[in-house]
């Protein structure tokens, strides 16, 4: 698992509408180093057929497309697109976009970066809701499932 790059906030996103191929690279830079893989066109088609992501206006992408990509990239290896979708439910009724992504972004970069996983599972941190708990359960389910695809390469390699 690599994190030499955080990820990054709602305000460091592009504040203008962009299209689909500079929405796959932008969250490819972001997100491929952490998971080893690649948002596609058909995925990202999935994801909005499916609404788990609002689709476009006129095939333009904005920030809350971008969010959206960033945060299911990182969740579809260990939830299901209806589980991800609900989970978008629950969050989005409990404040705006902004705040919600930037909390998932804010505990994802934070738990990612501990070697240490078993205080990360020890200590929660200062959490304000139900929804935040479930942001903080769902980032800890992936960085483990990370870190033991990142430890088993490491011990394959040898």
């Amino acid at each position: 698992m690599n994190l030499e790059k955080k990820l990054p906030l709602w305000n460091e996103l592009p504040t203008f509408d962009i299209y689909l191929d500079q929405l796959l690279d932008i969250t490819n830079d972001y997100v491929s180093p952490v998971t080893g893989e690649l948002l596609t066109k058909t995925m990202m088609h999935n994801y909005t057929k499916a609404q788990v992501i609002v689709r476009p206006k006129n095939k333009r992408y904005s920030r809350i497309h971008l969010a959206g990509a960033i945060i299911v990239s990182l969740l579809k290896s260990v939830f299901s697109l209806d589980a991800i979708k609900k989970g978008f439910q629950i969050e989005l009724n409990h404040g705006p976009s902004e705040d919600v992504y930037n909390r998932f972004i804010e505990m994802f970069n934070q738990v990612s970066s501990q070697n240490d996983l078993s205080e990360a599972l020890n200590k929660l941190p200062e959490i304000d809701s139900k929804a935040a708990i479930i942001q903080y359960e769902a980032i800890i389910a992936v960085v483990f499932r990370l870190k033991a695809l990142s430890t088993m390469e490491k011990i394959v390699k040898k």
